[in-house]
């Protein structure tokens, strides 16, 4: 596990944070909550029956914009740039690297956008998968989302090519801070691997 990766340099934040959440692994109807450190942010990454929570490590800095780093106590890693993934591991399937171009900030979608995504996933070492994706606002849908109202975000469909064979992603955004910001979203790694997340505070 995770947990026991950083357990010898568990001073650092990420690595307390990373052990708080060790034991945060529950069946979505488990009677018990789980219990997070305050001091730390999370997705409440939602799978099927179950909840994990995964903890903020950092964020990385690059020419495209920033990637939010996000660990689970289980070993997986979600890399998030503005909502999207652009990398996920220890998973069944993994999205080893995304490239986004023409990204359209959310405010600036209007009726209908485009922008292009390139995939390198495992396993079967498919690299440089190349799709013009499609996104559009949507009305709140049903959804995982908890503690907040559906209507008070603004709701995005993404779609990929009929060749992806991958269901559209949802987004749900709000503004905090003047910026506007994904706290929740719904997507699929393949056509088996699905899952939401949600920006959660303990």
């Amino acid at each position: 596990m995770l947990s026991t990766l950083v357990a010898g340099c568990a001073n650092s934040p990420v690595s307390r944070a990373v052990l708080d959440i060790t034991h945060a692994v529950m069946p979505a109807a488990a009677a018990a909550p789980v219990r997070l450190n305050p001091a730390y942010p999370y997705l409440r990454v939602q799978i099927e029956n179950r909840e994990v929570y995964f903890a903020q490590g950092y964020q990385d800095r690059s020419p495209a914009g920033p990637v939010e780093v996000w660990y689970s106590a289980g070993g997986e890693v979600l890399r998030l740039r503005d909502g999207r993934v652009v990398g996920a591991s220890g998973m069944k399937t993994e999205w080893l690297a995304v490239r986004l171009e023409g990204l359209p900030v959310w405010d600036g979608i209007g009726a209908r956008a485009e922008f292009k995504r390139h995939r390198d996933v495992s396993p079967g070492y498919r690299y440089g998968l190349r799709e013009v994706m499609s996104i559009y606002p949507i009305a709140a849908p049903r959804s995982n989302l908890k503690n907040i109202d559906p209507a008070s975000l603004r709701w995005f469909e993404e779609v990929a090519p009929a060749s992806s064979a991958l269901p559209p992603v949802r987004y749900a955004v709000r503004d905090l801070s003047g910026r506007t910001v994904v706290v929740y979203s719904e997507i699929c790694l393949d056509a088996n691997l699905c899952f939401s997340w949600q920006r959660w505070h303990a």
